[in-house]
């Protein structure tokens, strides 16, 4: 993993999560690509329409100034030592701006933050984020209010016994092997039965002929509530990350960004969300 993009509104509300995406990309060594996408039609005062032209390179002047030193207000000074890179873009869509990113600069990864009340272009709600785990070709951190960046020890992998849920833990692999952490497997089934007990034994099966990782478990969770049940084992295990596989309407991410959880999210849990996308 080489570069990781976070994209931000750089309002102060968001520094927990530019500290935490900065904390991820300097120990697995990537280069952490900062991002701010603008729109002339959310500024106000010195951004009054001239001329065009001269207008938007103000901007980009501007924005770009800004997004640095909020930068180095709460990361240091030496941008280029820590290896990190400022990009600003206007585009009337931030979730296409992304995406575009993604491609022109060969992200492996986009971290965002969860957005709150403070946003200045609702930057981050619920329906971006949905837009795009259904569409980035990268892995998605999202990560909730106040996180605090950790030693990572213990990631939770939610599985329904895909064969592509391999190919996501093969790419998980990339982020624990630097902290030796271990990915706890969890699938929860709404009523007990043998049947997800022999399909957790195939999938493990199916897992270790494509990887080689000594520290992985297993588990298998009854409970007719998905949610509750999930971040009950999250806490017992103080779970630092939960990754997942979102495919298409099925994927059970979305239920996660449904507006009344995502306030649950960000009330109860200051646990980032890794999704991966098989387009």
């Amino acid at each position: 993993m080489k570069n990781i993009l976070y994209a931000t509104d750089y309002t102060e509300h968001s520094v927990s999560a530019l500290r935490y995406a900065y904390d991820l990309s300097s120990r697995i060594k990537a280069r952490l690509i900062v991002l701010h996408v603008f729109d002339v039609m959310t500024f106000t005062g010195t951004t009054v329409i001239s001329s065009l032209r001269q207008t938007s390179k103000r901007l980009y002047e501007e924005q770009y100034s800004i997004l640095k030193e909020y930068c180095i207000r709460h990361l240091g000074n030496n941008l280029s030592d820590m290896n990190i890179q400022i990009e600003v873009a206007r585009n009337i869509s931030i979730t296409e701006e992304i995406l575009l990113k993604v491609k022109e600069l060969s992200v492996d990864m986009v971290v965002i933050g969860i957005k709150d009340k403070y946003s200045k272009r609702g930057f981050l709600e619920g329906d971006i984020a949905k837009k795009l785990i259904t569409k980035i070709s990268c892995p998605l951190m999202v990560i909730p209010n106040n996180s605090i960046a950790t030693e990572i020890k213990n990631i939770v992998y939610a599985t329904d016994f895909e064969e592509e849920d391999i190919f996501a833990i093969k790419r998980l692999l990339e982020i624990a092997a630097f902290f030796e952490a271990t990915i706890h497997v969890v699938h929860i089934s709404s009523k007990e039965n043998d049947e997800d007990e022999n399909q957790m034994a195939w999938f493990k099966e199916m897992l270790f002929q494509k990887v080689s990782y000594p520290n992985l478990e297993f588990d298998v969770l009854v409970s007719d509530n998905i949610h509750d049940k999930l971040n009950e084992y999250l806490k017992s295990l103080d779970a630092d990350i939960i990754a997942m596989l979102e495919r298409g309407r099925r994927g059970f991410i979305k239920k996660l960004f449904h507006k009344d959880v995502v306030k649950q999210i960000e009330s109860h849990t200051t646990i980032p969300l890794l999704s991966f996308n098989i387009n």
